[in-house]
């Protein structure tokens, strides 16, 4: 067989297998997405770690329905940072997000979309790094799990929980006690 022909069949096994991802995913949780919607959201997770690592606030609290949540964030307190539950709405996420641009680099992978009738839940490792320190450290690895919905500007965070590793209560944390 030549090599364009290995190259269609190859592109034609890729093409039939996300299909068959993309119909599996969307069965699981009584909603519909399509292709489209999958590209939004998987955007709007790459806008959301540039915006804050940015400081564009405006731009990551775009990312956010106009009454969305997060679960996670930090405030500090004394020199320190104390856990703050949660950031609800513009005012409080503007406040959150105005801490962004300080050196930081959040790194996403391993994107899991899952239709709902609302619209879609979404989960994706985290690591974000000190870019300010030479060479760069890592600074804390976590997950997110998110609710997201479909709005007239697009897909948003209706909810984000940050479930940091390290935290005794994720039920992500491998040295958790059951």
């Amino acid at each position: 067989m030549s090599g364009r022909k290995i190259l269609v069949v190859v592109g034609v096994a890729v093409a039939l297998a996300t299909c068959g991802l993309l119909y599996a995913q969307q069965r699981q949780g009584g909603g519909t997405l399509t292709t489209q919607d999958y590209i939004e959201i998987q955007q709007l997770y790459a806008t959301y770690a540039q915006a804050y690592d940015r400081g564009e606030t405006a731009k990551y609290v775009g990312t956010f329905t106009a009454d969305g949540e997060f679960w996670g964030g930090y405030a500090a307190s004394g020199g320190g940072r104390v856990s703050r539950l949660p950031y609800k709405g513009t005012k409080e996420l503007t406040e959150m997000g105005s801490d962004g641009g300080r050196g930081s680099r959040h790194w996403t992978s391993n994107l899991t979309i899952t239709p709902t009738p609302e619209g879609a839940n979404g989960s994706v490792y985290l690591i974000v790094y000190d870019t300010k320190s030479v060479p760069p450290k890592m600074e804390e690895t976590a997950i997110y799990d998110d609710t997201l919905v479909k709005t007239p500007q697009g897909w948003r965070f209706k909810k984000r929980m940050r479930w940091l590793d390290a935290d005794e209560q994720s039920p992500y944390n491998a040295n958790r006690k059951k």
